[in-house]
């Protein structure tokens, strides 16, 4: 039996354009997750809303009318005061506006209307929506960057490869490289102002197949 054997392997063409179809090909999933950190992140903090303001609900019911005795978890907070909100529907019942938030969070408040016995609603707060929400948020944070980071990387690697290094050589390559870092430490995170800035400090046009946005 014959073996064929190839003595030359792999050319550096065949070694570009493999990265070039894997990059191109990672993008849209990359995407798709960067969007799934986003929807999960959410999805739990209003799940956990819910639950706070559901909590509260039973509490007014049960006669617990202050808001200091009841049950917010440290990094949410209660948006508006409920005695304040409050509507008399007659016949002794009230409904109450219950609005719950998360500290330094990009969704939207959960409102819960409950309908419970009359009563009046003290020990209200106001909340500091500016205080430090811990760790969670510079988890999500540091996902996000992560996720861009990649993108970024994987823009950075095809222009430098098949429209710097073709046209200006390996000077070109390193002032693409620092402009790029110099954007990242100016804490410019979408990938159009950086690719926009990295293409000017070289003089060269961004071709349609790496324009992603």
């Amino acid at each position: 039996m014959k073996y064929l054997k190839n003595a030359f392997g792999m050319t550096l063409i065949e070694v570009l354009v493999a990265i070039a179809l894997f990059s191109i090909a990672a993008i849209p999933l990359l995407g798709v997750f960067h969007e799934s950190v986003i929807t999960n992140a959410d999805s739990k903090i209003r799940t956990k809303e819910a639950t706070i303001a559901q909590s509260i609900a039973e509490d007014i019911k049960a006669g617990n009318t202050n808001v200091s005795n009841w049950n917010i978890p440290d990094g949410y907070y209660l948006l508006e005061d409920p005695d304040q909100s409050k509507i008399d529907m007659g016949n002794g019942v009230t409904e109450y506006k219950i609005t719950i938030g998360k500290l330094q969070s990009n969704a939207q408040p959960f409102v819960l209307y409950a309908v419970a016995p009359s009563a009046e609603i003290s020990g209200y707060t106001p909340p500091k929506v500016y205080t430090n929400n811990g760790n969670y948020d510079d988890i999500i944070n540091r996902l996000k960057d992560i996720v861009t980071l990649i993108i970024v990387i994987t823009w950075a690697t095809l222009f430098t490869l098949f429209v710097v290094l073709p046209k200006l050589g390996l000077s070109g390559v390193i002032t693409i490289v620092n402009n790029i870092i110099d954007s990242w430490n100016k804490n410019i995170r979408t990938l159009k102002d950086i690719a926009t800035s990295a293409s000017k400090s070289v003089n060269l046009s961004i071709p349609w197949w790496l324009k992603w946005w």
